[in-house]
């Protein structure tokens, strides 16, 4: 089957297209950055468009000339960039939401999936947070607190919009945070589980303040991934929204005990608290993800410790060697 991505370049997006490939369709990328190193052993058998989101003629002719037949639409400008320019990242994240449903609409592709977030999801409080962390369901309030939550929700809105216009078919994923190789390369020091591993494969050390004791929900991206795979071929769905996420919560300190076992001599202090990522305001929560397990299937299927080892040897199979971030007080 023919299926494009959007964004298919990233993160997330190469782990996408990867599993896909891997599994007998044929991939379309459809992303204007010119770094392609999370793809580059996949480059001789995908087709890539060096293509923005907001061209929607050049998007309505990919889709046309490949044939494509169901969208995954993974394309966005991430949280701190969507928040330091709001109108920007409005401009790509829900308007290029909005090329990509009319693209699908006048192509009548078969479905359309749309790669969301908990960060719809208004502050986590009561028994949802610390210390008791209470799953949350896909009906949890939405209110999002920041930029690139409002322009997630914006963009759900507008596909529940098209489904009931014109009757599409589309699956909308809620994730919640994820690790994996690729995150601290393209989002930088807020990927914190990369950087207490890739900092200690360099024998650098690692010293976060404060935040040691918030949990949050992090997943895999190889099973963020197999879940977007799963949603695009899934059939007979009983619901159009879903969270994607491990169902547990970690901490730093989990990570940095399993980085430990694999690097015994790695240097890691990370002080109390919470607020690990340190946004100012609370949106760490485990998911409840009974309904991806039910009607798409989904179960995560790494542990932090397997998904951990899995992430050193990719990075060793692409040849993407691990970067060092100064931690703040290493950085004095």
């Amino acid at each position: 089957m023919r299926i494009l991505i959007t964004g298919g370049k990233g993160v997330i997006g190469s782990f996408v297209a990867r599993y896909m490939l891997e599994h007998g369709d044929d991939i379309i990328v459809y992303d204007p950055m010119p770094d392609t190193s999370l793809i580059a052993d996949l480059l001789e058998h995908i087709t890539v468009v060096d293509g923005d989101v907001l061209d929607l003629p050049l998007l309505l002719n990919t889709i046309k000339l490949n044939k494509v037949r169901k969208i995954l639409h993974l394309a966005a400008l991430i949280v701190p960039a969507a928040q330091i320019n709001p109108y920007r990242g409005f401009q790509v994240n829900a308007l290029g939401t909005m090329n990509v449903l009319e693209a699908s609409r006048i192509t009548n592709c078969e479905r359309l999936v749309f790669t969301s977030s908990k960060a719809v999801y208004d502050e986590i409080g009561g028994a949802h947070a610390h210390p008791t962390y209470a799953p949350i369901t896909e009906e949890y309030p939405k209110n999002p607190v920041n930029v690139y939550g409002a322009t997630k929700l914006a963009s759900e809105h507008m596909c529940f919009n098209y489904i009931g216009n014109y009757g599409m078919d589309i699956v909308i994923l809620r994730f919640s945070s994820l690790y994996g190789p690729g995150r601290l390369l393209r989002h930088g020091g807020l990927a914190m589980h990369s950087v207490i591993l890739e900092n200690a494969m360099l024998g650098q050390p690692v010293r976060i303040p404060s935040g040691g004791d918030q949990r949050e929900d992090m997943t895999y991206v190889r099973d963020v991934a197999r879940a977007i795979a799963l949603a695009t071929h899934a059939e007979n769905l009983g619901h159009h929204v879903f969270n994607i996420g491990s169902g547990r919560g970690v901490t730093l300190h989990d990570t940095a005990e399993v980085v430990r076992r694999l690097y015994p001599n790695a240097e890691i202090q990370i002080g109390p608290g919470l607020d690990c990522f340190q946004v100012g305001y609370n949106l760490y929560a485990v998911m409840d993800i009974s309904r991806a397990r039910a009607e798409l299937g989904y179960q995560p299927e790494f542990e932090l410790e397997t998904g951990i080892k899995d992430y050193i040897a990719f990075l060793d199979r692409l040849g993407i060697g691990p970067l060092f971030t100064p931690t703040e007080e290493a950085a004095e």
